[in-house]
């Protein structure tokens, strides 16, 4: 996957690079190699993006069936087989 998605979500969220590499005990730089696909992320830095972005882990890991994400200025459109918008709830 081409992280792009990452640094789109933390750029959506204004979150400042540091907060987030340290959110996955990470250093700036490993999460931009991250961001970059220069570094895959593993399972539990997907699940602790996951719960910082409100997003399932598996969309991060690309275990997700279908997604698509189209997020321009005005645009939200997701295409999955179990879309719905808001925040998911946990179990």
């Amino acid at each position: 996957m081409k992280n792009s998605i990452l640094k789109k979500l933390r750029e959506e969220f204004k979150y400042d690079l540091d907060i987030v590499s340290a959110k996955i005990d990470s250093t700036p730089q490993e999460y931009l190699e991250i961001e970059n696909g220069l570094r895959r992320l593993d399972i539990l830095q997907a699940a602790q993006l996951g719960d910082l972005y409100e997003v399932d882990p598996r969309h991060l890991l690309e275990l997700a069936e279908s997604i698509n994400y189209n997020m321009g200025t005005y645009s939200r459109t997701i295409y999955t087989t179990n879309y719905f918008e808001g925040k998911e709830k946990s179990e």
